[in-house]
């Protein structure tokens, strides 16, 4: 785990943990509620970053970090679709993938069995962005080895997102997140690139351009 401090709501600081191989962030108890919006944006970009890292399944039996008791998988619903997350039975915290992670801070969408076959027409195969199998966009409408829903970065609800987090917060993150307010609409709604999943393929888009 690397640990990195970011600012917070109201005012103040939080000291997080996030793991690029395992492609996942610790939240002690309201930490992500409590993320200030600059900080929900430097996390974008963190992830990233990350995307060339060595990666490795999640273990089946994941413990935390405080009390190394067994997580248990939570699901939970947020206006953006649900999303996923591993969390301590005694309350500690939780353990969150990053893609779930961009879900639940409204950057993806869960998209429908007729969006999947228009895209499978220009990508055939990708990869599951919470275990990395592989995806026949042809004949799969969610991945067939851990049964996630494929998401995808959607430029509209990257627009708004950007919008959203950038007007409340400090001014030179407004103005970087004005740019991608606007620009995220032009881009090409999928890369034509193979072997990432839809989730990768977005935030390399999005990168290209302004990170």
């Amino acid at each position: 785990m690397v640990a990195l401090c970011v600012g917070a709501l109201p005012i103040g600081h939080l000291a997080l943990d996030y793991c690029a191989t395992c492609r996942g962030i610790w939240f002690d108890p309201h930490e992500s509620t409590r993320l200030a919006p600059a900080s929900i944006l430097e996390l974008f970009r963190i992830i990233h970053d990350a995307r060339e890292s060595e990666t490795q399944p999640l273990a089946p039996r994941l413990v935390c970090p405080r009390c190394a008791q067994d997580l248990l998988p939570v699901r939970d619903l947020v206006p953006s679709g649900p999303f996923a997350y591993h969390r301590c039975p005694i309350g500690h915290g939780r353990f969150t993938p990053f893609a779930q992670f961009l879900t639940e801070k409204g950057f993806v969408r869960h998209i429908a069995k007729k969006e999947i076959e228009k895209i499978a027409v220009s990508i055939g195969q990708i990869h599951c962005h919470a275990c990395g199998g592989p995806i026949d966009l042809r004949s799969d409408t969610a991945c067939p080895h851990c049964h996630s829903p494929i998401a995808v970065l959607d430029a509209e609800a990257m627009a708004k997102t950007f919008e959203r987090y950038g007007e409340a917060a400090p001014p030179r993150i407004r103005e970087i997140s004005g740019d991608l307010a606007v620009a995220v609409r032009s881009i090409p709604f999928l890369p034509q690139r193979r072997g990432r999943s839809l989730l990768e393929l977005g935030i390399d888009a999005i990168a290209e351009r302004f990170l």
